[in-house]
């Protein structure tokens, strides 16, 4: 880049100065030219008006003497015979021209017989009663035009100079000014997948190169945050699967060693639960995963969220947790019906896990937005750690803990709702505990296929229902 930025920079001051230059050269000639018309010029003129006044006779000997601009004069009548000439001139007229009275032409690059050298000429026209003569006036343009030669030999000689003088310029400052670039690219070519700690050096200029290596570090700081957070997230999935398949694993080594055969007892209390909690945990990270890949697929129709949420309610009444208390809006939506009853499955079930008695359960209607809360009664999440919930394997303190969970549930949640185009958020409920808050866009943008007619919103009175678990299945904390 440095010897193509010089490269380019010669061609450019090269061609600006041969520009330049002979600009200046063209202007310079006709300067000269418009000086040496105007000096004979004035000669031819003077005399003429001597003819028209007196005739042939009225012109002085001084005019027709060389000087003040003039070295030739020539005056020929319309036969074309020199009348009157200055001193040395020839006999014959220098230029074939019969002007017009009171006119005038100039003429460049004009020889004379027995002078060395071009010359310059005015001619001008005059007449005395009915004679017509030409006033001829010229100037040696030798010497100027020798000065023109030299200049345009200062400037060939010039501008290879300049030429090299500034590419050598722009070689030089090119090169400064790359030499953070140098030191960057040295940098990252240090930096390896297990070095992500390092950052590039920013230059103290404040210019583009610095808001790159800026933009480089930021860049870095997000690959080291993302590295970190997938080896937590493997250390995480490994630790979690470790548990279940160290129960099932010793369970089968001490049959094998003891030759005798697993009692059903065991298989159901045991090893049934064990390989369905490895079996949801397996789920769950594919899913996480092929978000994270290329975002969940949905599957989009119109659903009754209120059916949804009342069909998940009574699933958790069946087993008798907690006292479910629903206040159920109805509310058509388009959305993925799978997706989103696994969503409120998460929540509630969470929910129940934590609460001391009581879950609630709402839904409202929030502009465009289907609103749906799960709120507990238990201990409740700390403002500092309301986000920390939805990542992944997140585990806040013991009082939380579920020897069950593996800390994924929330984060589907998230991915679901975002799926949707909606969110999730967690907030403190009226009595203390977590209030965890899903929002669901009513309508979604629709594959093809599907009916792209926005939902229709079902009118009627919401229901407040409350209920309460079987006293016999249920579990206090």
């Amino acid at each position: 880049m440095r010897v193509q930025s010089t490269i380019i920079a010669a061609v450019v001051v090269t061609l600006a100065l041969s520009v330049g230059g002979m600009a200046m050269l063209f202007m310079l000639h006709r300067a000269n030219n418009e000086a040496m018309y105007r000096s004979t010029g004035r000669q031819a003129y003077q005399i003429a008006a001597a003819i028209e006044r007196n005739g042939i006779p009225g012109v002085d000997a001084d005019d027709l003497a060389p000087g003040a601009g003039v070295d030739v004069i020539q005056v020929i009548d319309a036969s074309g015979r020199v009348v009157r000439s200055s001193p040395g001139a020839p006999s014959g007229p220098i230029i074939d021209v019969d002007q017009a009275p009171h006119t005038y032409r100039y003429f460049d690059n004009i020889g004379i017989s027995g002078f060395a050298g071009e010359f310059c000429a005015t001619a001008v026209g005059a007449e005395h009663d009915n004679a017509y003569y030409t006033v001829l006036a010229l100037d040696r343009a030798t010497g100027v035009r020798h000065s023109e030669w030299v200049t345009g030999i200062i400037l060939a000689a010039e501008i290879p100079l300049l030429v090299v003088v500034a590419a050598g310029a722009v070689y030089l400052l090119v090169g400064r000014s790359l030499r953070p670039v140098s030191r960057i690219t040295k940098r990252v070519n240090e930096i390896t997948a297990t070095a992500l700690g390092q950052r590039v050096p920013v230059p103290s200029a404040d210019d583009e190169i610095s808001t790159l290596a800026t933009t480089m570090n930021d860049m870095l700081s997000r690959l080291e945050n993302a590295r970190d957070a997938q080896l937590r997230f493997v250390a995480d999935a490994s630790h979690e699967l470790r548990s279940p398949l160290t129960t099932i694993v010793g369970i089968l080594d001490l049959a094998d060693d003891t030759d005798s055969a697993v009692d059903l007892p065991t298989v159901r209390t045991i090893l049934l639960p064990e390989a369905k909690r490895m079996q949801v945990m397996v789920d769950d990270l594919l899913m996480l995963a092929r978000a994270d890949e290329n975002g969940l697929t949905l599957n989009l129709d119109e659903i009754d969220l209120d059916d949804v949420v009342a069909a998940e309610v009574g699933r958790v009444r069946s087993l008798g947790s907690a006292r479910i208390r629903l206040h159920v809006k109805p509310i058509r939506m388009i959305g993925d019906s799978d997706k989103i009853t696994r969503a409120l499955r998460n929540v509630i079930d969470n929910a129940v896990r934590h609460a001391r008695s009581t879950v609630s359960v709402s839904m409202r209607i929030d502009g465009d937005d289907a609103v749906v809360t799960v709120a507990d009664d238990g201990s409740g999440i700390p403002v500092r750690d309301r986000d920390v919930v939805f990542q992944r394997f997140a585990r806040l303190d013991v009082d939380r803990r579920n020897q069950f969970g593996a800390g994924l549930g929330l984060a589907i949640v998230r991915e679901i709702a975002r799926a949707h185009g909606g969110s999730a958020s967690v907030g403190e409920s009226d009595t203390g505990g977590a209030a965890v808050t899903i929002t669901l866009p009513l309508s979604v943008s629709v594959p093809v296929g599907h009916d792209s007619t926005p939902p229709v919103l079902t009118t009627g009175e919401p229901t407040d229902e409350e209920i309460s678990p079987d006293p016999q299945t249920s579990q206090s904390r």
